[in-house]
């Protein structure tokens, strides 16, 4: 099962990588800067919309911001098997 810190987590390094801020980044997606700042720190998940908006402000398909987070989902489950 996928948690509000794994969400977040992809989300933040992604903007980091873009290196936006995150109001820059709030700002752009259409969100309120602390609203967006729980959905990174984890405790807040984001709806689908608002992923939406996200990967859009990332410049990226939506499609590519969840294959990340898959990704990071499936190496927690490895790392917990073992």
């Amino acid at each position: 099962m996928v948690s509000a810190a794994q969400i977040g987590e992809v989300i933040r390094a992604y903007r980091v990588r873009k290196g936006l801020s995150q109001e820059v980044l709030s700002g752009l997606a259409g969100l309120d800067r602390t609203h967006y700042s729980k959905i990174e720190r984890g405790l807040r998940s984001p709806t689908i919309d608002t992923f939406f908006r996200i990967a859009q402000a990332l410049d990226m398909p939506p499609h590519q911001l969840m294959e990340a987070l898959e990704r990071a989902v499936e190496k927690n489950s490895d790392a917990d098997r073992t």
